[in-house]
């Protein structure tokens, strides 16, 4: 049974869908609690919609997403995310994802290269965007080559709109930014 429960801190409404004790999938927006459950259930494959019942325990995991939000999130425990529901590609970027350090960004090619290579790097682009665990698997840690912030979505907001938000959490995590671009000593390459 998958259970889903939601809260409100600061200003922001955290949702998160849990099965037996593993993180399925999580969202949050800055607009209400109805976009927050939304996005969260959108990341879940339509089968798993009958096996979901709502919960009204507002512990542990909801606040580890707070924490992330905040900044101060470490590094994810594999065994306590379940991706099961992604195809094997997918959970090879959400691995690298999880490598990317706090207070650093890379770039999509970066991750294609870790993956596959660089023909990959549209389908990183769409793996990163349909991340079922933003936060926790830090999918706002990576930019265009540019190096400006690029696209972010988040519960209720189109990605071309979430720019800010995006920031916002890589600003809080110590990225460094000059003008509207990630300074390159808040860039990492994996090893």
């Amino acid at each position: 049974m998958i259970t889903v429960s939601s809260y409100r801190r600061n200003g922001i409404w955290y949702a998160a869908a849990i099965n037996d004790q593993r993180l399925l999938a999580c969202a949050f927006s800055d607009r209400s609690r109805r976009e927050a459950e939304r996005s969260m259930r959108k990341s879940l494959p339509s089968d798993l919609g009958r096996q979901i019942r709502r919960s009204r325990d507002r512990g542990q995991t909801l606040r580890m997403l707070t924490t992330y939000y905040d900044g101060n999130g470490k590094k994810a425990n594999p065994r306590t995310l379940d991706l099961s529901h992604v195809s094997d590609f997918r959970r090879n970027v959400y691995k690298a994802l999880c490598e990317i350090p706090l207070g650093k960004v890379t770039t999509y090619g970066a991750i294609a290269e870790k993956v596959g290579g660089k023909r990959y790097a549209r389908a990183v682009g769409t793996a990163v965007a349909t991340n079922p665990l933003p936060l926790i698997v830090p999918c706002h840690r990576v930019v265009p080559s540019s190096l400006r912030v690029g696209n972010y979505g988040m519960g209720g907001r189109n990605p071309s709109t979430g720019g800010y938000m995006k920031r916002r959490l890589l600003e809080r995590e110590g990225v460094k930014f000059q003008g509207d671009k990630v300074s390159k000593g808040s860039t990492w390459i994996s090893p």
